[in-house]
């Protein structure tokens, strides 16, 4: 296996990895999370001074593996731009001043769309088991029950919804069964082509996918299509909105969204990370 430290700022490993962005980093004992990063078991920890990454690249050149870790974590991001546009904001602001930064991910399009499409009316613990479920159905890469690469999409599309119930997806089955079936026809490169696009035209795109609704494809375009206006809005990202900035109470979460594009730019989707996270330890204290 494969350590490096990367070219990264040290930032909060539970909130980026753990915090509802992605779902198949689990906590080890030491602090680290370990996960899968593509086709590489990863294991990724911080000191506080810096950010190192262990992976079994399974051959790949270090230089390579380095490179997909930091792509991953967006190392290029410029934490002081982000810091200048939000660290005044109410509520969260100082926590974006003082604290190690909730950083935005880009994920691999196809894997978080899938995810998505599972997250919908759950929590994190069961995402993460129904994300499990079906990326055991790819190759398997480490000898942890989590270590498989996340499957094509023709593979989820030759199991069928009725594999996908039975693995506990639910109703949810059904729209993974035909969005993958349409995705596996465009052809590898599609859905990341869509970084490509505008905003717009990418969402529209997103959302003529079976279980894709404004929300998903939000999460989608925030944390793996480099839209970062994008600003999904759930109900702790609603309620956060309204309390924070005195929104209506019956705003529609479409002008929210128009609203947050608006204030935040190509930050959005940062500050929604935070006002997410500030919500849920709001309400858990309270």
């Amino acid at each position: 296996m494969s350590t490096m430290t990367l070219d990264i700022e040290p930032f909060d490993l539970e909130q980026t990895l753990d915090g509802g962005q992605a779902f198949r980093w689990h906590l080890s004992g030491d602090g680290s999370y370990c996960g899968v990063l593509e086709s590489c078991v990863a294991r990724v920890a911080s000191d506080g001074l810096q950010v190192i990454v262990s992976c079994d690249s399974g051959g790949e050149l270090l230089s390579e593996t380095r490179e997909r870790a930091e792509d991953y974590l967006q190392a290029g991001t410029d934490v002081d731009v982000v810091r200048r546009v939000l660290g005044s904001e109410p509520g969260f602001g100082e926590s974006v001043t003082e604290s190690p930064l909730v950083r935005v991910m880009r994920q691999e399009p196809w894997e978080c769309l899938a995810a998505f499409i599972c997250s919908q009316n759950s929590n994190i613990p069961r995402i993460k088991q129904m994300v499990a479920a079906v990326a055991r159905l790819g190759r398997r890469i480490g000898e942890d029950e989590w270590a498989y690469e996340f499957p094509e999409p023709g593979v989820i599309a030759e199991v069928g919804e009725a594999y996908l119930r039975s693995v506990g997806l639910g109703y949810r089955a059904k729209h993974l069964s035909l969005t993958a079936q349409v995705v596996a026809g465009w052809g590898g490169g599609a859905l990341a082509s869509l970084r490509t696009v505008s905003y717009s035209d990418a969402k529209d795109a997103l959302m003529e996918l079976q279980g894709v609704g404004p929300k998903v494809a939000d999460c989608v375009l925030a944390y793996s299509l480099d839209k970062g206006e994008a600003f999904p809005i759930d109900v702790h990202v609603r309620r956060a909105a309204i309390r924070l900035y005195d929104l209506d109470e019956d705003v529609k979460d479409d002008m929210v969204g128009e609203w947050a594009r608006d204030r935040f730019g190509k930050f959005a989707a940062w500050a929604q990370l935070y006002m997410f996270r500030d919500e849920i330890n709001r309400r858990l204290t309270s």
